[in-house]
């Protein structure tokens, strides 16, 4: 299937109750239970899963060949759930150009429980490989960067992170899956602001995790994701499904009003 029929149809189905095309609403914050307390359906409490948040999480996981997607409050909440997720004491590269919230993450609270952040050019794989330390446990990287656009040849630095027996991050917020999915070249997660190009109506703010096959990962983070609460809302959810839903045409429109002008406007991609 072509990626702007995927991205109409992905994570929905007509409601089977209304025959809905569009997805309905869902703001209940509890679901039916059955007389001994157990699930009558796939939902219990909306911090632990509503439909419009799996809805959101289907969509995503199909757009970027993942295996499965893990949506937040906000492209930071995802970005610090991930590094969250690391062992004390581990090190973690990031690109010298990476967005100023990770850096004030990594100062502010990772170097709490041990966790270093150093800067490298991962423009430069070679700078990437002699910046590796044994307790290197993660390589994050943003590629296109912001706000300097700088690019990261993804699969290279895939191949550094295996042999280290460290995760590949992959910022792919400015690409989208529109323009690359960094799984398919050996990336271990994706993360997206969903407030940006995924969203494209600037009234959302989101984030979201897109991993592969470890699944050893994905409980993780999604045990995080629930205990500690940074989820994304119903509404946001739904909002940010219909930003996907006409994704593959914003990217091609972007770039013939940019091209015509002599200084691109990127003020409203800026936040996280």
């Amino acid at each position: 299937m072509r990626l702007e029929s995927l991205a109409v149809h992905a994570g929905t189905h007509p409601d089977p109750t209304t025959g809905a095309i569009a997805p309905p609403l869902h703001l209940s914050t509890t679901f039916q239970h059955g007389p001994a307390g157990e699930r009558v359906s796939d939902f219990e409490y909306a911090r632990e899963g509503n439909p419009n948040v799996s809805q959101l999480e289907a969509a995503l996981a199909a757009l970027e060949h993942g295996a499965a997607a893990l949506t937040f409050a906000s492209g930071m909440a995802a970005t610090d759930a991930l590094l969250s997720a690391l062992p004390d004491d581990s090190h973690v590269l990031i690109p010298h150009d990476v967005y100023h919230g990770v850096r004030v993450l990594g100062r502010e609270f990772l170097a709490r429980q041990g966790v270093t952040l150093e800067a490298v050019d991962v423009t430069d794989a070679a700078a990437v490989a002699r910046a590796i330390k044994p307790n290197t446990r993660c390589i994050w990287i943003e590629t296109q960067s912001n706000p300097q656009l700088q690019i990261a040849d993804i699969a290279a630095i895939a191949q550094l992170a295996r042999r280290a027996g460290a995760l590949l991050a992959v910022d792919s917020t400015f690409a989208t899956p529109c323009l690359q999915q960094p799984l398919t070249l050996g990336a271990d997660v994706v993360m997206h602001s969903t407030t940006k190009y995924l969203g494209g109506h600037s009234d959302v703010v989101g984030g979201a995790l897109v991993v592969g096959e470890n699944t050893a990962l994905r409980d993780q983070l999604t045990f995080l994701q629930n205990a500690i609460g940074s989820v994304a809302g119903p509404f946001d959810s739904f909002l940010a499904l219909r930003g996907v839903k006409t994704l593959a045409f914003r990217p091609e429109r972007k770039r013939r009003i940019t091209s015509r002008s002599s200084s691109p406007v990127i003020g409203s991609m800026i936040g996280r």
